[in-house]
């Protein structure tokens, strides 16, 4: 698996209240898996990207 994958709309962020867009569709530290921000995916991961802990999400279009 890739450590990002290119989506047509960036989800919400599961934790943020705001609708701040998700950067990360990665494995929390409970287990689950969540959309989230950089805020929160710095916070609730052990920030790796992969198969097994999660991939960051790329707008289409965009040059990132």
């Amino acid at each position: 698996m890739s450590e990002q994958v290119t989506v047509r709309v960036l989800p919400a962020c599961n934790i943020c209240t705001d609708g701040t867009p998700a950067a990360y569709d990665a494995k929390t530290a409970w287990g689950p898996w969540a959309n989230l921000c950089e805020l929160h995916w710095r916070m609730f991961t052990d920030q790796r990207l992969g198969t097994g802990y999660g991939q960051r999400l790329i707008l289409e279009g965009s040059d990132d």
